[in-house]
């Protein structure tokens, strides 16, 4: 018997989010052991060693609902930010974040704009509110925002700006965005999604927060998951005008960020340096993977996130063949693929394997 009950008509055009694939399955499928994941930007170096002895310290008081107000995060999250704390929105991921903040502005009809290809929840977040979504295609693999600009009318809502993009790791400077701060309508929410900031090293890319006091349709979110080492804690964050900080504790859910997680975050924001070594190592390990990739003939896109994104033909072929040889990668749809920054040795190991399937495929130089 089918489901006698209907469902909203807008969510049967989501899609599920399809995350990469778990290396338990891969190892269990495969009978092997030691696989190697480099497909969901995660940290390879994991968590600080200060959030491990923080977690183990909290273990004890999980039978405990956390602080509903996350008083001694947000605190610690306003002293490193350099915002107040009235500034500050806390999710379950920066995910939750996406979702509430559709949920605050968007009515059925409204337009919501973003770079094409782009994260998932930007188009799943405007169908579950009713509202249309408008990808526009990058220009260089990159967000062209004076075509954002064109693009907004009176029906356009939020725009989402991803900085670097996920998935092709492309930068745009500070200054083209507040240049379209300067021209885009007061009405329109700009969500600047920051989730790869700890990796950047362009110094033209930062002091986003410096626009918020004079930009209040400007939210600016970010992340424990990437540098942090947190991904499997979820805890993401959102610095914006107080107003619409007030409105988000209103619908989010009680206890939306957990206790153990709440306790790793802070306890990260004490190792600041274990931060910076995760992001040296990205850093020499983007280049060994963008020049191995390059020398393939390639041409991987320029990144400034733990990710290289290249375009190739026979993609689920190819994607198929690493799995066998334990490398779990990202398919981009039918013709690019993303590979994450790992350890020396993944890095090393997946160029080395990778070159050896093109071989057999007549691809790239080899």
């Amino acid at each position: 018997m089918s489901f006698p009950v209907a469902f909203r008509k807008n969510l049967l055009a989501v899609r599920p989010y399809v995350p990469g694939k778990p290396i338990e399955d891969l190892e269990r499928e495969l009978g092997i052991r030691n696989a190697s994941k480099i497909a969901s930007n995660e940290n390879p170096l994991g968590p600080s060693p200060k959030v491990v002895q923080a977690l183990e310290k909290a273990l004890p008081k999980i039978h405990r609902y956390p602080d509903g107000g996350a008083y001694n995060l947000s605190q610690a999250l306003a002293r490193h930010l350099k915002v107040e704390a009235s500034r500050l929105l806390l999710g379950h991921g920066s995910n939750e974040l996406i979702v509430r903040l559709g949920q605050m502005v968007l009515n059925p009809g409204d337009e919501v704009i973003y770079g094409d290809p782009g994260f998932f929840v930007y188009s799943s977040t405007a169908l579950l509110c009713e509202a249309i979504p408008r990808p526009l295609p990058l220009r260089d693999f990159s967000h062209d925002l004076k075509v954002f600009e064109r693009a907004i009318n009176h029906k356009t809502k939020v725009v989402y700006i991803a900085n670097p993009n996920n998935p092709t790791g492309t930068m745009i400077p500070l200054s083209e965005v507040e240049d379209f701060l300067k021209l885009c309508p007061s009405h329109v929410l700009v969500v600047l999604d920051e989730a790869y900031y700890e990796y950047v090293d362009n110094p033209a890319y930062f002091e986003s927060l410096k626009l918020l006091s004079q930009y209040p349709n400007l939210v600016v979110l970010r992340t424990f998951s990437k540098a942090f080492g947190l991904a499997g804690l979820r805890v993401g964050y959102g610095v914006a005008h107080p107003e619409l900080v007030a409105v988000f504790n209103k619908i989010r859910e009680p206890f939306n960020v957990n206790g153990l997680a709440m306790v790793a975050a802070e306890a990260a924001l004490t190792d600041l340096d274990h931060v910076k070594k995760v992001a040296e190592l990205n850093r020499a390990m983007r280049k060994k993977l963008f020049d191995g990739l390059d020398r393939l003939g390639l041409n991987p896109v320029p990144t400034q996130a733990n990710f290289v994104y290249f375009e190739i033909p026979q993609t689920d072929s190819l994607y198929q063949q690493l799995l066998k040889n334990g490398i779990i990668v990202r398919p981009m749809g039918p013709k690019a693929l993303r590979v994450t920054t790992g350890t020396e040795e993944e890095t090393g190991n997946f160029l080395k394997v990778f070159e050896a399937i093109l071989m057999t495929k007549g691809i790239g130089k080899t």
